[in-house]
C-alpha cells in the first residue's frame, strides 16, 4: 500500500518493527549492504539496478516480517507530494510518518545512529532535486523495449546505446536529491528508512511496465545483452548479484516475486484517494489528482475549488494554521505481539544444494572454486552458520521452512529446500551422503546426483558460439549447465574478459584478421562470436534471437 493509505495500526506496527530491527543491529547490517555497493557492484549504473534493488527490498521486508508477520513494506508515491506548492511541506515529513528535515530528532526514526557514527539521520528536504512526476512515470509506460527500462545509464565510448536521462534510474535519483542529507549520497542513503519506501515505489513503476508491456515469459527473460562498452561486467545477466549470490542479475526478473511473494495496491486516485485522511483530491490544477495533505505551517496556496489541503488546521493567508476540528491521534503503543525469545537477526549462511558437503569432502572447494564459492558457502567455509550445525541431517535451518513447505516451495525451489528445510520437506529418510554418493562429514551437505561443472578444455575467457547470449537469456545456463559452463563461459558468468571488452562489434583476439584470411570464419563457429569485425558477423539482439 501507499504509506499514507496504511491504517493507524498498520503504520504503528511498521514503525515499531523498524525500530526493533534497528535495535537488534540487523537494520544497520542491511544498510551496510547498500553502502558497500559504492566500492563496486551492480546496484547502480546499469541494467542490474532494478533487479538488484528488488531483491534488496524483498530482504528488508522479510526481516520486518520476522518481527511482525502482519507488516508489509509500503511504497512512497512522491508524486502526491509533488502536487503541493511546496512539496517539503507534505504531511509525510511530520512525526506521524518519517519525521522532519534537518537532524531527525522527532518522529518514529528519531535519534537513529548512522553507519558513520552520527547520532541522527539527516535530511535537507526540498533544497534540491524533485519528487517523481507523472511525466516520469508515463515515459516508462510509453516504452516498448525493456532495454530502455533496464537501461545502460553509464555507457562508455563505443556503446551504441546513448544516455537517456528519462531512464528510471536517473529520475529515481532526483527523489534522493530532494530528500537530501543521508539520502543524497549512495553510501549513506539506506541510513534513512524513507529509502526503502522510495525504492518500493520505483519497484512498483517497474512492475507496472512489466505487467502492461511484457508477456509472462518476456518479463523474466528480457535482460539486455552483455556489453562491456555499455556497462561493467558486474551488470552482465549471468553475473552473480553480489552480495546475494548465488542469485544472478537475471534472476531479479523472476515472476516469482510478484506471483508468490508480494503485490502492489493501486496508487491512490480521485475522488476517494483510497479513503486516506492524509490525502485530498486536488481539483484546481487540471485533471483531478490526489495530493498529500499539508502539515501545519506549510504553504497551501493555489487550491480554489473547495479543497481542504491542511491536516490538523485550515488554510489562512496561504498557510496552514492549527484550527478547525481537533485531530485525535491514537495513542502510540507497542503492538500486541508476543515477545520473541531471540533477536530478529537472521541466519545468512546456507548451502544451495544438499550435495555441497559431499563435494567439499572431495576437494571441489579448491578445484572448482568459482562454482562452489557461490553455491556451497557453508561447506566451503566462506561463511560460518550461527544457528545450525552442518552435521545435522534432519532439521530445518530457517524459521520459515514450515510455511514455505505448505506453499509448495519443496517442489518449486527443490535444491535449496532439500538442503535447508529437510524436516519440513520430509527428506530425513535419505541422508545427504546416500543421496550424493558419499562424502559429507563436518564440512557438509548435498542434493541430487548432479555434480558441479567439470574442468573445461576451452581456453581463455570466450564464448564458443555466437548464440551464447541468446541461449543464456533462454535459461540454458541453468538447464544445460555442464555444456554451457564450458562453451558459453562469458554469457553464463563463469569468467569476465580482462583483455578485451565483450559486447562490441570488434575482434576479441589479435589473430582474428589472420585467421579470417585463411577461411576460419566459415569453418569455426568460435570466429563468428569472437572475430566480429574480421568475420563481419556483428548482430543485434533481435537478429540473434531469430537465428538461435
Amino acid at each position: 500500500k501507499e504509506y499514507r493509505v496504511l491504517s493507524d495500526d498498520e503504520r504503528q506496527r511498521l514503525h515499531w518493527a523498524f525500530n526493533q530491527l534497528k535495535q537488534s543491529g540487523e537494520y544497520t547490517n542491511l544498510a551496510r549492504i547498500h553502502a558497500e555497493q559504492v566500492r563496486g557492484g551492480a546496484a547502480h549504473s546499469g541494467p542490474a539496478f532494478l533487479p538488484w534493488h528488488r531483491e534488496y527490498i524483498k530482504r528488508v521486508e522479510f526481516a520486518l516480517r520476522q518481527i511482525d508477520p502482519s507488516v508489509a513494506l509500503p511504497y512512497w508515491d512522491s508524486t502526491l507530494d509533488g502536487a503541493l506548492p511546496r512539496p517539503a511541506d507534505s504531511i509525510i515529513f511530520s512525526d506521524d510518518f518519517v519525521g522532519g528535515t534537518g537532524d531527525v530528532v522527532s518522529g518514529p526514526f528519531a535519534n537513529w545512529r548512522t553507519l558513520e557514527g552520527r547520532n541522527n539521520i539527516r535530511r535537507n528536504v526540498g533544497a534540491q532535486g524533485s519528487t517523481f512526476t507523472e511525466a516520469n512515470i508515463q515515459f516508462v509506460m510509453g516504452q516498448t523495449n525493456a532495454q530502455n527500462i533496464l537501461a545502460f545509464t553509464a555507457p562508455q565510448g563505443g556503446c551504441q546505446w546513448r544516455t537517456d536521462y528519462n531512464a528510471l534510474e536517473y529520475t529515481h535519483g532526483n527523489v534522493h536529491i530532494f530528500v537530501g542529507g543521508d539520502m543524497f549520497d549512495t553510501a549513506t542513503a539506506a541510513n534513512d528508512p524513507i529509502f526503502f519506501f522510495h525504492h518500493a515505489f520505483v519497484d512498483l513503476i517497474w512492475e507496472q511496465f512489466r505487467q502492461q508491456r511484457q508477456g509472462w515469459a518476456d518479463r523474466q527473460s528480457a535482460y539486455p545483452f552483455d556489453n562491456q562498452q555499455c556497462a561493467s561486467a558486474l551488470h552482465f545477466g549471468s553475473a552473480i548479484m553480489q552480495p546475494f549470490g548465488p542469485f544472478r542479475n537475471r534472476d531479479g526478473l523472476s515472476n516469482q516475486y510478484t506471483d508468490n511473494i508480494y503485490a502492489y495496491a493501486p496508487r491512490p486516485a480521485c475522488p476517494a484517494c483510497s479513503g486516506s485522511k492524509w490525502l485530498f483530491c486536488d481539483n484546481s490544477h487540471g485533471n483531478p489528482r490526489c495530493a498529500a495533505k499539508v502539515k501545519v505551517g506549510g504553504v497551501c496556496t493555489g487550491f480554489s475549488r473547495g479543497e481542504q489541503p491542511c491536516y490538523g488546521g485550515i488554510c489562512q493567508g496561504g498557510r496552514c494554521v492549527a484550527g478547525g476540528a481537533p485531530v485525535v491521534r491514537p495513542p502510540v503503543t507497542r503492538p500486541p505481539i508476543a515477545p520473541r525469545p531471540r533477536s530478529p537477526l537472521q541466519e545468512t549462511c546456507f548451502n544451495e544444494n544438499q550435495c555441497c558437503g559431499a563435494w567439499a569432502a572431495k576437494g571441489e572447494c579448491t578445484r572448482n572454486s568459482n562454482y562452489m564459492r557461490d553455491w556451497c558457502k557453508a561447506s566451503c567455509q566462506s561463511c560460518v552458520p550461527r544457528a545450525y550445525a552442518l552435521t545435522d541431517d534432519c532439521r530445518d535451518r530457517h524459521p520459515n521452512c514450515a510455511t514455505w513447505s505448505r506453499t509448495g516451495e519443496c517442489n518449486k525451489n527443490g535444491l535449496w529446500m532439500t538442503e535447508n528445510c529437510r524436516q519440513s520437506c520430509n527428506k530425513c529418510g535419505t541422508s545427504r551422503a546416500q543421496a550424493c554418493g558419499g562424502g559429507g562429514g563436518g564440512g557438509g551437505q548435498t542434493t541430487t546426483t548432479t555434480k558441479p561443472a567439470q574442468k573445461c578444455t576451452s581456453e581463455g575467457c570466450f564464448n564458443e558460439n555466437q548464440c551464447c547470449p541468446s541461449w543464456s537469456q533462454m535459461g540454458e545456463c541453468s538447464r544445460n549447465t555442464e555444456w554451457m559452463s564450458c562453451n558459453c563461459r562469458v554469457s553464463c558468468g563463469y569468467c569476465v574478459p580482462r583483455d578485451y571488452r565483450y559486447g562490441g562489434c570488434n575482434d576479441y583476439h589479435p589473430s582474428c584478421a589472420n585467421w579470417a584470411r585463411t577461411g576460419e570464419c566459415q569453418k569455426n563457429p568460435w570466429m563468428m562470436e569472437n572475430c566480429r569485425t574480421s568475420c563481419r558477423s556483428c548482430k543485434n539482439a533481435q537478429q540473434l534471437r531469430g537465428q538461435c
